[in-house]
């Protein structure tokens, strides 16, 4: 595939828009990561087992990924600031119930509720960035500065969440997320306005792809019927993006999911350490997406980004496979958990490097589907989200060693995948 290469063109950074949309997508890592300190603390109070506490999480998670393919089309056709609150309106009851709870059962099943609701606001802020930037360079620097402004959250998350249990307890947790959507939903009120993108949107530099008769329609209050997710997965690549989306995602969460087993239990690093190599990691991510950004105001087409962090993306897989056979049975030595935060770090950047790309490419098609677009993406990054977790305990094997297998099997996957949808080379 021969892409067209037209001189940089200097990008207007939308300041208040790309916070705003960062910290929608922030959202959900927001609310995910802020309950891990106190899950003991929850279980204790409530009698449950550990494997509910493990349950709130994953029922969080799986309505998030898959309310989206609920909310994609009626951001399509009611608009998406309509969405975007109504979202948040059922994310804050359900964080108000949390408070409430009484027991596991009620704690998960208002988790998976608050989840739904978060869905709506990330599907329809991810399609805003479809709708107000018309060219894919465009989307592609706007999609790695919202990844970095949402990259931040896991690293604030425990500390905030550790303070409130240690200040008013658990149930203080979910009056903080609840407080966080009402004023969310204010900020977004304000900022969103159908008129504000529209002048946004008129500011920008315009180019071929800007002629697609759908690219605003979503910001009137869109009318008319939503794309169906066929229609969209019709679309050139709009299947192989989806797919790549997901396993990287995999592969970013096989770290995350499987570092404690393999830092705490297996080389019995304090909570404080493991703290700090987290943060690390999270910073990775933020990393990635800035280089992403910096690139793609250079006028670096999203594709040929894509097509490096790929074969970066490999290589960190197979460095990983690496490390996990030559730490097998590490006792933990300060270099043995330095070789692994590296091997953990440099996966991480290349997924926060590749993510950008992907939703540019993913959507540069999709017009009028912007919504439907977005919610097939989002559901495909929270499905290999769910997988990667759940694979490193299914695997026989040391934990290091099944982190640094799945990673090598992610790395290389995500590789094919861009090899045979766009060739030997992005140019």
């Amino acid at each position: 595939m021969q892409a067209r290469h037209s001189p940089p063109t200097r990008i207007a950074l939308p300041v208040g828009f790309i916070v705003v949309l960062g910290l929608l997508a922030g959202l959900p890592p927001l609310s995910i990561d802020i309950s891990l300190p106190g899950l003991p603390a929850i279980g204790a109070e409530l009698g449950a087992t550990d494997s509910q506490m493990q349950a709130t999480l994953g029922a969080f998670m799986l309505t998030f990924g898959f309310g989206q393919l609920a909310w994609g089309p009626l951001s399509d056709r009611h608009g998406r600031l309509r969405v975007i609150l109504l979202g948040l309106a059922v994310y804050v009851a359900a964080a108000v119930a949390c408070t409430l709870a009484a027991d596991g059962a009620a704690l998960i099943g208002w988790r998976a509720v608050q989840g739904f609701g978060a869905s709506a606001a990330s599907v329809a802020g991810i399609a805003l960035v479809r709708d107000v930037f018309p060219q894919p360079q465009q989307r592609a620097t706007i999609q790695s500065f919202i990844v970095a402004v949402l990259s931040l959250a896991p690293i604030v998350a425990p500390l905030i969440g550790a303070f409130v249990i240690h200040a008013v307890g658990w149930r203080g947790l979910f009056a903080v997320l609840a407080g966080a959507g009402v004023l969310l939903a204010v900020i977004v009120g304000i900022s969103l306005r159908a008129g504000r993108l529209r002048a946004l949107r008129g500011v920008q530099p315009t180019g071929p792809a800007s002629d697609d008769a759908g690219a605003g329609q979503p910001i009137h209050e869109g009318a008319g019927r939503p794309a169906g997710y066929r229609a969209f997965l019709a679309l050139p690549h709009a299947r192989a993006l989806s797919c790549a989306l997901g396993v990287v995602f995999c592969g970013m969460f096989v770290f995350i999911s499987g570092s404690p087993f393999v830092l705490i239990d297996g080389m019995g690093v304090s909570s404080p350490v493991y703290a700090i190599a987290f943060a690390l990691a999270s910073a990775a991510v933020l990393a990635g997406s800035l280089a992403t950004a910096r690139l793609s105001q250079r006028g670096v087409p999203p594709q040929r980004v894509l097509y490096a962090g790929v074969r970066g993306a490999a290589c960190a897989g197979l460095a990983a496979l690496a490390v996990g056979l030559a730490l097998r049975g590490a006792h933990g030595q300060w270099w043995e958990i330095a070789v692994f935060v590296v091997a953990m770090a440099a996966s991480l950047f290349f997924g926060g490097f590749i993510m950008p790309a992907i939703f540019a490419l993913g959507l540069q098609d999709a017009g009028a589907m912007a919504g439907v677009g977005a919610a097939v993406l989002g559901a495909s990054q929270m499905l290999g989200g769910a997988l990667g977790s759940t694979a490193v305990g299914a695997l026989p094997v040391e934990p290091i060693v099944a982190v640094g297998a799945l990673a090598a099997l992610c790395g290389v996957t995500i590789w094919i995948i861009a090899r045979v949808t766009f060739g030997r080379t992005s140019s």
